[in-house]
């Protein structure tokens, strides 16, 4: 069943935005809210201002519209924004997340459906080395921000178990594109490269980061969004491939001869150690097949990188 009438939170982030591009390029009914939908509104005149907890705004503007989906992008994205405060991330990832499974139930009893689609993180798994972690692997995360994902599955599900709301719950790797501002790797040595200045990790050399880009990201939700009754209703979304952080910095070398890039041996500390994810299901549920290497996503941020400061 095709939904007529899609609500996106953090329409003006990185996965976002561009689900709300895709999905009004398809004709569709978009209604996007962030706390600020400055960029976002050059898409689509239904944006509106929206922050977390005002769910009397959220609640109306949900039903003026007849909302029948709901893509949750919403909330903190990655451990980093949110170790400085940590109550205020948890109040915004699971409040925010219990405010529209809410939401969803509401508009299930006035309709019969409404599928809701939260996006969560491969964090939740926790330092797991083995690879093909499939769904069903044990989430051993301990820190902050993937415990508030966690969270948020568990409420998305009971939701569905108790109260009949067509949720699914999306573990998406590291995702990077020409709108991440928040801390990235791959950005950050390509900016220095272009820049001409060496840089330093002391970390990275043989550890891997499973980086996917934010078009497979936005493939992976969209074919989650229309799919007909899955069997299963949590999918991981990667790239289907665990690289390292050296191969990546020398795909970057390759286009930028003059990158001076030093990567000591040993894990980020801030990151888990995780093996790959195993993408089997959203392959065989949802038609998931992503599309673009880190050789060509990288060449891509590479470009993007060179037109923001016209080099």
């Amino acid at each position: 069943m095709v939904s007529k009438s899609i609500l996106v939170t953090g329409a003006n982030g990185l996965v976002g935005y561009d689900v709300v591009k895709r999905l009004v390029g398809q004709g569709r009914q978009v209604i996007a809210v962030d706390r600020s939908v400055s960029q976002v509104r050059v898409l689509t005149d239904r944006a509106f201002e929206l922050e977390i907890g005002d769910i009397h705004k959220l609640h109306e503007i949900a039903f003026r519209y007849g909302i029948d989906a709901i893509i949750h992008c919403g909330g903190f994205s990655g451990p980093s924004l949110g170790r400085d405060n940590p109550a205020l991330m948890f109040n915004v990832n699971v409040g925010g997340t219990l405010d529209v499974a809410e939401l969803a139930r509401q508009i299930t009893i006035r309709s019969d459906r409404c599928r809701l689609l939260f996006c969560s993180s491969l964090t939740v798994y926790g330092n797991q080395a083995a690879d093909d972690i499939t769904e069903d692997f044990p989430l051993l995360a301990k820190q902050c921000y993937p415990s508030s994902k966690i969270a948020g599955e568990a409420i998305v599900s009971a939701y569905a178990e108790e109260h009949n709301v067509d949720a699914i719950s999306l573990r998406i790797a590291g995702v990077y594109g020409p709108r991440r501002k928040t801390s990235c790797v791959l950005r950050l040595m390509i900016s220095n490269a272009l820049e001409g200045r060496p840089i330093h990790l002391p970390y990275g050399n043989g550890f891997p980061r499973q980086w996917v880009h934010v078009d497979d990201v936005v493939e992976g939700i969209l074919l989650a969004l229309d799919v007909n009754q899955p069997s299963i209703r949590k999918f991981n979304i990667s790239a289907g491939v665990n690289p390292t952080i050296d191969e990546a910095a020398s795909i970057i070398r390759e286009a930028i001869p003059s990158a001076d890039i030093s990567l000591d041996e040993g894990a980020d500390p801030d990151d888990v150690t995780l093996g790959r994810l195993s993408i089997d299901a959203a392959r065989q549920e949802l038609g998931f097949a992503p599309a673009v290497s880190l050789r060509e996503g990288v060449m891509r941020l590479i470009q993007a990188i060179k037109d923001e400061h016209n080099l």
